[in-house]
């Protein structure tokens, strides 16, 4: 069976299982579930197979660093989308026309949530590298480059703690959860992990940085949908007046 066929008979069976989820007539639950396994089993096709199907991955155009070791702001900045969309992320790597290594960061959803995580992820890191040369201008310039780097990493820091508070948690339902889930433990037996993370480097005015970051990164909010309906799609906005 080729890819174009596969995915239409996935789609026709992913119909009828949500027929059967929704319905309130035993019989017609009955009878969808029924064409539903039987369309799996005359081609060749398992349960997780059709729910796994229903999950779909989209990644970020930009990363907010290209480190081997990813700086904890950048891992607080993807917890933050993955709790505003009810999405799980993955980190690997991308070549350059001139061969050089960029962080790429996916996310996997249900829903089209993906697109939409992918897309405010990118917004966000150009928020934050744009409050980080900001902050840098601003409260750094009589430290050296080692130290200005620290103290601006300390300023992520603190911005992506204040953005993941001030962000409201999607909640899906238990059966999305559970598929979610499913989707995790498959990458991990097939070997997917998670980046490792570093902590910026501590000093005298780092604890300043990070309430300076805090400040600024409580202003970020995230907007769902009508009612926060997990269907919906997000938005999100500064109050500050930057987009």
């Amino acid at each position: 069976m080729d890819a174009s066929a596969k995915k239409k008979y996935l789609s026709k069976i992913q119909k009828l299982m949500r027929l059967a989820e929704s319905t309130s007539s035993p019989a017609e639950a009955a009878n969808a579930l029924s064409k539903a396994q039987a369309f799996m089993k005359e081609h060749g096709l398992s349960e997780s197979e059709v729910v796994f199907s229903e999950i779909n991955t989209s990644q970020s155009k930009i990363s907010p660093s290209d480190a081997e070791r990813l700086p904890r702001y950048m891992g607080f900045l993807i917890m933050t989308i993955e709790k505003a969309f009810a999405v799980k992320c993955l980190v690997s790597w991308r070549l350059t026309p001139s061969f050089k290594r960029k962080r790429v960061v996916k996310f996997y959803g249900l829903d089209g949530r993906d697109i939409a995580a992918a897309y405010i992820f990118d917004v966000l890191t150009r928020q934050i590298k744009q409050s980080r040369k900001d902050f840098q201008d601003r409260h750094c310039g009589r430290f050296s480059p080692k130290n200005k780097a620290a103290l601006a990493d300390q300023f992520c820091e603190g911005w992506a703690s204040g953005a993941y508070h001030a962000v409201k948690a999607l909640v899906i339902s238990d059966d999305q959860t559970s598929k979610m889930n499913a989707y995790a433990a498959k990458l991990r037996d097939e070997g997917v992990s998670e980046a490792k993370s570093r902590k910026s480097k501590g000093s005298g005015e780092s604890s300043h940085a990070a309430y300076l970051g805090y400040k600024e990164g409580m202003h970020a909010k995230v907007f769902h949908g009508v009612e926060g309906d997990s269907n919906s799609p997000a938005l999100i906005g500064m109050e500050n007046g930057h987009a």
